[in-house]
């Protein structure tokens, strides 16, 4: 079974340990989170609330109800961090207030193995990481914009003597030994946007875990800025 949820990464400080040693930790605020919907891949499994779907316009015009039908496979989507109504669609307003949410910033879908142990409008804290000793965190990168390669892929400079000031920082030959007219080979190692990818670090130690506040504290750091927002997963490469 998959245990994760949604968090905000807060910022990174350090804690000292019993025998005087620090470690890096980085600060998440983890949930709470609302449980919008669970998917399944037999209605059945589902409690009788919940097999039905909304009214739909249909209805309006003399059709009846139309019966959820079954998703093909078990996961739960998650809501956190609360926003102003007025910045979501109509649409999106009727399924956050089925689930007896306001309207979410982030929203996330976590697969599961089995039918998940949670129902609609369940409050998911930190606590259902409370046993979990690692976590794999994915997150988007920090955006560095337009780099060269040497910051983009780590590349080495060329030589800063005889006459070689000017191309210090260039990667080199980029053309074909067969064929210059097709261009720059599919997968060569260019300048151009860099960041703003979705990444995600494995195997980050969970150091400590405050329910009060909902935060959690990993070892190392996390993909993303300060208040980007976090999906923190149970570690399953340990």
């Amino acid at each position: 079974m998959t245990i994760g949820i949604l968090g905000k990464k807060l910022g990174m400080t350090q804690l000292f340990q019993p025998d005087g040693t620090w470690i890096p930790v980085t600060v998440v605020q983890a949930g709470p989170c609302k449980v919008l919907q669970v998917k399944c891949k037999d209605v059945a499994e589902l409690p009788d609330s919940d097999r039905v779907a909304a009214p739909s316009r249909g209805k309006k015009r003399g059709k009846a109800e139309r019966p959820r039908l079954a998703d093909g496979y078990y996961g739960v989507q998650l809501g956190f961090d609360d926003r102003p109504e007025r910045t979501s669609t109509q649409p999106e307003l009727g399924h956050f207030k089925k689930a007896g949410s306001g309207a979410k910033r982030f929203v996330r879908e976590l697969r599961f193995e089995a039918l998940p142990p949670y129902k609609q409008g369940d409050d998911l804290t930190v606590a259902v990481l409370k046993d979990v000793p690692r976590v794999d965190v994915s997150g988007v990168s920090k955006g560095r914009g337009f780099t060269g390669t040497i910051k983009r892929y780590g590349f080495h400079r060329q030589a800063a003597a005889h006459g070689n000031s000017v191309s210090t920082r260039k990667l080199g030959g980029t053309g074909r030994t067969n064929s210059i007219s097709k261009g720059v080979p599919k997968g060569k190692k260019m300048p151009g946007h860099s960041g703003s990818e979705r990444v995600t670090v494995h195997n980050l130690e969970v150091v400590r875990i405050d329910e009060e506040r909902n935060l959690i504290y990993l070892r190392g750091a996390v993909p993303g800025h300060r208040h980007g927002y976090l999906v923190v997963r149970k570690s399953n490469k340990i």
